[in-house]
């Protein structure tokens, strides 16, 4: 496919497709994207680069994607790209980007004039919407303003150090948690889900429709099959160390709680809370805490290089606020904004 020339501030914007086979091309991605997250998400944990081409080219869920990108003026180099995920399975009118001007390549219209590609790809796919988000206080956030996108859910993210749980702390929880949560016992694993999980663990996955969400959002529909295709044959590429702890009803044998945590390698200090769900028909039992806590103290034991764990949460969750709190977790930068954008507005 040729690049399709677009109009920039300086002068003629060549976008090419990227090949996500072509590892020197996804590395210089990788390049551009560790610029611009150590001028706006500096105190973030970066991805490593194994783990960042998985994201860029299969995604975290499995969805079709396409990314395209400017080469830079340096033999070698990307002044910018973008990555477009077209979720097949719901949310079909929606397109997801994500797109990345480093910080020295900023404020010559390549942001503009990738965008504008963009949106004639998701037209292209049958897509009305763009959906995208941005730290707050960030180029990001400025950009999506200045472009007339429209703010929607706000999620914060907290971080837990790990020291401060050497003081009891846990051990206390865990006996509240114990004295609510009678009649279940924990059930753990580490890497995938095991096949005989799937069933149930599609439940928990379902579960989470209940967050909070852009009313504009469909919930996602979850079955063993998905769990296999979408989230198990895709992770054991990635090169990390994840970690489940969930909750099984003794007399029902229903998993009723469950909470996985990613470590990436590169990066061992951090840990990456990816999951904490309970199905309604299990809740107020503690669960959410049972599972946190039971994960907390494997995790002395597996990873005890460990020193702290993100996680993210809208900021209206109350419930899951409220366990991570008790945890100790604490608001670190500013939160993040989803935002919205027609792809008709964008190409009129």
């Amino acid at each position: 496919m040729a690049p399709r020339p677009t109009a920039g501030l300086a002068g003629i914007v060549h976008i090419e497709p990227l090949d996500l086979t072509d590892g020197e091309s996804v590395s210089a991605c990788y390049a551009a994207f560790r610029a611009a997250q150590q001028v706006d998400e500096p105190q973030e944990p970066m991805l490593g680069e194994r783990l960042f081409g998985c994201w860029l080219t299969t995604g975290w869920g499995g969805e079709p994607r396409e990314a395209w990108l400017v080469r830079g003026q340096e033999e070698g180099s990307v002044a910018g790209w973008y990555r477009l995920e077209l979720p097949d399975l719901e949310n079909l009118d929606r397109a997801n980007l994500d797109l990345i001007v480093p910080p020295q390549e900023r404020r010559r219209g390549l942001g503009r004039a990738l965008l504008e590609h963009a949106a004639g790809r998701a037209a292209a796919n049958g897509r009305s919407v763009l959906g995208g988000g941005a730290r707050n206080g960030t180029a990001g956030e400025a950009f999506a303003r200045a472009v007339g996108a429209q703010p929607g859910l706000v999620d914060i993210e907290r971080m837990l150090e790990l020291g401060p749980l050497a003081d009891g702390r846990l051990a206390g929880l865990r006996q509240e948690a114990e004295r609510r949560a009678a009649g279940y016992a924990l059930v753990t694993w580490a890497g995938p889900v095991p096949e005989e999980f799937l069933d149930q663990v599609a439940v928990l996955y379902a579960a989470l429709n209940d967050a909070p969400r852009d009313p504009d959002v469909s919930p996602e529909k979850w079955d063993a099959q998905r769990v296999r295709e979408r989230l198990n044959e895709r992770r054991e590429h990635y090169g990390v160390r994840d970690y489940t702890v969930a909750a099984r009803h003794l007399a029902t044998g229903e998993m009723a709680a469950m909470t996985k945590v990613s470590v990436d390698p590169p990066d061992p200090g951090w840990g990456h809370q990816l999951v904490t769900a309970v199905t309604a028909a299990h809740r107020g039992h503690r669960l959410g805490l049972l599972v946190k806590v039971a994960m907390l103290e494997w995790l002395a034991v597996a990873e005890p290089q460990l020193e702290r764990i993100v996680t993210w949460n809208a900021e209206d969750n109350e419930h899951m606020i409220a366990v991570n709190e008790a945890l100790g977790y604490t608001v670190v930068d500013p939160p993040a904004t989803a935002w919205r954008l027609d792809v008709a507005a964008v190409l009129a």
